[in-house]
């Protein structure tokens, strides 16, 4: 009776673990044994300090020049007066600046830099066009497109879609479609420092806010764009003006002495180069840059990828154009053997941020070198070479752009390192 009591109780209490499996593990290989004793007698494991690249920081580049150009009216035909250009001149000049590798850059571009937030080029243009003309849409603008050239329009509201000769709203949208920007003319494109005669310091201060005050907050709310810009009508301004419109929240207004623009220009007297018909005077003082001359219209430009009737590179250059190097201080090189004998006398070599450089030239090999004396501070920098051929009227110039990958001063270096992308990868 008690047994069977005592097996009942039984079922209720917990039953023990069972005992654990003694596994045994397989022998280590011989293998498996050196590579044992060797992860505990080295230091593969051993935490090493490791010098981090650090951020490079952004310098600005001040030493860039723009030229600003200005257009006003086009025409297919010949021109009746100074402010109207003809289509053809008009694209030649666009198609020299492309052959001469200028860079156009947008307003905006260049008010950024000039507020210290990005670098420009070191030699750029800036196109503009004053008024509101037709022959803007029907004339220019298919050229800008044809090019992909960014420009700014300076429009006053008194003449703007009013039909006539002027452009309509909607083809103003168009262009600000198409790489256009939009700054103020005026409201009604009266001279800014005459308009005080006949009017006493209240009313000449009221004109002057219905002239730039509120001709910048129509092109606002008509457009729909932010106008930092104004160019004076004629030019014609005075202190007062170039305050009143800096102060109205312009941040630069634009003029019409023929001078480039550096970055210690005033933002209130920003001057532009006047398209005179179909001279190219003032275009050539515009787009002349560190004593290159009128060299658009005087020489010829060879570009960076023109082959001989083999199919072979014309010149070759070093660094190649538009490649990435890792040596701050290169050496820069132009092979002209396939060009033919060159005058040495006719031979300049300029580079970006050093100006005229004393290049070496052998006569045997035709190269031209010259090794850059001090680290190159920016992220890119740019040459122009110039030379006649024996027997030529004109010179020729070469014009090649080159990135420099500064991170990689910081990088440890090796015996084997080249310090050129370019040449590792070959």
């Amino acid at each position: 009776m008690l047994t069977s009591c005592l097996e009942k109780l039984e079922q209720f209490l917990p039953k023990p673990p069972p005992k654990a499996v003694q596994i045994e593990e397989p022998p280590l290989t011989e293998e498996e044994k050196r590579l044992q004793d060797t992860l505990a007698t080295s230091d593969v494991l051993t935490p090493i300090d490791v010098e981090v690249p650090k951020a490079v920081e952004f310098e600005l580049n001040k030493s860039s020049v723009v030229s600003l150009l200005l257009y006003h009216d086009f025409t297919p035909r010949i021109p009746r007066n100074e402010m109207t250009i003809s289509v053809p001149k008009f694209r030649a000049q666009m198609q020299a600046l492309k052959d001469a590798e200028i860079p156009v850059i947008s307003m905006s571009d260049l008010l950024a830099w000039k507020r210290g937030e990005k670098n420009i080029p070191d030699n750029a243009v800036v196109i503009t066009i004053d008024d509101g003309w037709l022959g803007t849409y029907e004339h220019a603008f298919p050229v800008l497109k044809e090019f992909n050239y960014p420009f700014v329009l300076y429009l006053y509201k008194k003449f703007v879609g009013t039909g006539g000769r002027s452009m309509t709203l909607e083809q103003v949208r168009d262009m600000l479609a198409h790489g256009g920007e939009l700054g103020s003319h005026t409201l009604s494109h009266d001279a800014l420092a005459l308009g005080k005669r006949g009017r006493n310091a209240e009313q000449y201060q009221a004109w002057l806010q219905a002239e730039i005050g509120d001709s910048k907050t129509w092109i606002e709310s008509t457009f729909g764009v932010t106008c930092t810009t104004l160019a004076y009508p004629y030019g014609n301004k005075n202190e007062e003006v170039v305050k009143f419109t800096l102060d109205t929240g312009y941040e630069a207004a634009v003029t019409v002495n023929p001078q480039k623009t550096t970055w210690d220009t005033p933002n209130g007297e920003i001057p532009r180069f006047t398209q005179l018909g179909d001279s190219d005077g003032n275009f050539k003082l515009a787009t002349s840059f560190r004593g290159l001359g009128a060299a658009i219209a005087d020489s010829k430009f060879i570009k960076t990828d023109a082959v001989n009737e083999k199919g072979e590179k014309l010149v070759e250059l070093l660094p190649a154009p538009n490649s990435t190097i890792t040596e701050r201080r290169p050496v820069l090189q132009a092979d002209l053997s396939r060009i033919g004998p060159v005058l040495p006398e006719s031979i300049v070599l300029r580079i970006a941020g050093f100006g005229t450089v004393p290049a070496i030239f052998d006569p045997n090999s035709q190269i031209i070198s010259y090794r850059v004396p001090q680290r190159i501070r920016l992220e890119s920098c740019s040459a122009t070479l110039t030379f006649r051929r024996v027997g030529a009227d004109k010179d020729e110039i070469l014009n090649w752009q080159f990135n420099i990958d500064r991170n990689a001063s910081y990088a440890p270096q090796t015996e084997f390192d080249t310090g050129s992308k370019e040449t590792a990868a070959r």
